[in-house]
């Protein structure tokens, strides 16, 4: 029967379209066909039907429904921009609900919100029992009369019993979007109270007791949504940051766990377990919970705690290339530029270190910090006027700067000028950090700079050996110190801190070069 029927239509299409047509039927033939493929691709979600709905327009100008259907397309895709050509559908609309409804939710993306509840009344006026249309209204209203919306919405509980719960929780949502926290918890209570498996406003009342404060009720209900069976990732995570903020560490660690088991990529369980392992000093598993949040490739935060994470491991390499793949992820964040700068000149590669640092002291004219690492680079690079001249306007921005001082008391020794300055400079730097090792060594060096080895000594002596062994440059100016005072033996002590058991000539010809 069926392939029957279908031949039959088959042969009158054929015979209809050998049939003479006039020019008029044959546009409007024509006009027919480009709408029915528009709306076939309406039906079927096609990219194309923007641009066939405009085809169909071109045959028929006039058509108000074509309009409003463009309209209603742009507001779909989210380009209100594109309707604009075609709003005027509205004048011919007259008594049709759905272009009022087409037309509100227009004035709604352009922040007409008169014009938009206007329009929506309208529509309702017209079609008073289309709920789809009274929706869309209540949802205009609950951003800007919640009272009017909560008047709806109550009318609509009491009318549709059976969704009554759903409707109460929407009403708790909107109380909470507009921080009116007792009603919200009204809302949500009768939600509960008419159906206590519903999840929603259980949910609702717990974000609620957290932006009122109240942790422990929070807590409940999460333990209670825990014991019902929805127990989701992020469930878990708001229970164990509950816990984080108890201070029970233990349980908070539970919970993260038992998120993280459900959604390895949850932000909130990786932050925290990742804080906790750091207070335990466990950084390989404190970079492992970073890597695995489903943010941490967009992050740079993440990716900077990474790199650290992997210093204090002593893994330099590896955090140097975290925070190289940052730099070329986001070379437009200060913070990734400057980290990115301070590994290159840790390295020695102070020319890159100082190019990537000009560019953002003129952007960031106040940043000290970006201003004295870039004086460092171009210390570097030993290009000492353009580094004295940095130095100077971080001094004149703020004289009690200690690294600055120290720097520039460094400089000057290093090129044996201005030593008197310089011990001034480094004096004032001991006076604001009293404990700092560095300044402790740079006075020595300035001390031994101007041929006082006695009184560089007695500072050299007061910096333990294991700083010594950290930082062999300074091991290196003890034995320059001791070596001028004849002192063979802790010469040698020092010596055995700077260079350890590798070839010794090679150390002192780097440190040479270094210091």
């Amino acid at each position: 029967m069926k392939r029957w029927i279908g031949l039959c239509i088959l042969s009158i299409s054929v015979y209809v379209g050998a049939l003479p047509l006039s020019t008029a039927s044959k546009q409007e033939a024509e006009a027919l066909n480009i709408f029915l493929q528009a709306a076939y691709a309406q039906r079927q979600a096609s990219p194309q039907r923007f641009a066939l709905l405009r085809k169909a327009l071109e045959k028929q100008p006039d058509s108000s429904y074509i309009k409003q259907q463009l309209v209603a397309e742009a507001l779909a895709v989210d380009v209100p921009a594109l309707a604009e050509p075609y709003i005027d559908f509205i004048e011919k609309s007259g008594d049709d609900a759905d272009a009022w409804s087409v037309y509100g939710a227009y004035q709604w993306t352009k922040d007409n919100v008169a014009e938009a509840v206007k329009a929506y009344e309208k529509a309702l006026e017209l079609e008073p029992d289309d709920e789809r249309i009274l929706l869309q209204y209540i949802t205009v209203l609950a951003t800007t009369d919640p009272q009017k919306a909560a008047q709806q919405l109550e009318e609509m509980a009491r009318s549709h019993t059976a969704y009554a719960p759903e409707i109460y929780s929407e009403m708790g949502r909107m109380y909470l979007y507009h921080q009116n926290y007792p009603a919200a918890l009204e809302s949500f209570n009768k939600a509960v109270s008419l159906d206590e498996t519903m999840t929603q406003p259980r949910l609702g009342r717990a974000t609620v007791y957290e932006k009122t404060s109240q942790y422990f009720l929070m807590l409940h209900e999460l333990e209670e949504l825990e014991k019902m069976g929805y127990a989701t990732a992020q469930t878990l995570a708001q229970i164990g940051s509950v816990y984080v903020l108890v201070k029970d560490f233990p349980r908070a660690q539970q919970y993260f766990l038992k998120a993280k088991e459900r959604d390895n990529g949850n932000i909130a369980a990786g932050y925290f377990l990742s804080v906790l392992a750091e207070q335990q000093e466990d950084y390989v598993r404190a970079i492992g919970y970073i890597k695995d949040t489903s943010d941490y490739e967009q992050s740079p935060a993440k990716q900077i705690q990474v790199s650290y994470f992997q210093r204090k491991l002593n893994q330099p390499e590896e955090s140097f290339k975290t925070i190289s793949r940052a730099y070329e992820q986001f070379k437009d964040n200060h913070e990734i530029v400057y980290l990115y700068s301070v590994a290159l000149y840790e390295r020695g590669e102070y020319r890159k270190s100082v190019r990537l640092l000009a560019p953002l002291v003129e952007q960031l004219p106040d940043n000290q910090d970006v201003r004295l690492q870039y004086a460092y680079a171009l210390e570097g690079q030993k290009k000492y006027n353009a580094m004295d001249a940095q130095i100077a306007v971080i001094l004149e921005q703020n004289p009690q700067n200690a690294p600055a001082l120290n720097l520039q008391a460094y400089s000057w020794a290093k090129r044996y000028t201005r030593l008197d300055e310089a011990a001034e400079y480094i004096a004032r730097a001991l006076s604001i950090w009293p404990q700092d090792n560095s300044f402790m060594d740079t006075q020595a060096w300035v001390f031994y700079k101007q041929g006082k080895y006695e009184a560089a000594a007695d500072i050299i002596r007061a910096i333990p050996d294991e700083v010594m062994q950290a930082n062999p440059e300074i091991a290196y100016h003890a034995v320059l110190i001791f070596g001028a005072l004849k002192d063979k033996e802790t010469y040698k002590r020092y010596f055995a801190l700077a260079c350890g058991e590798q070839n010794q000539k090679h150390c002192l010809k780097e440190l040479g070069r270094i210091r």
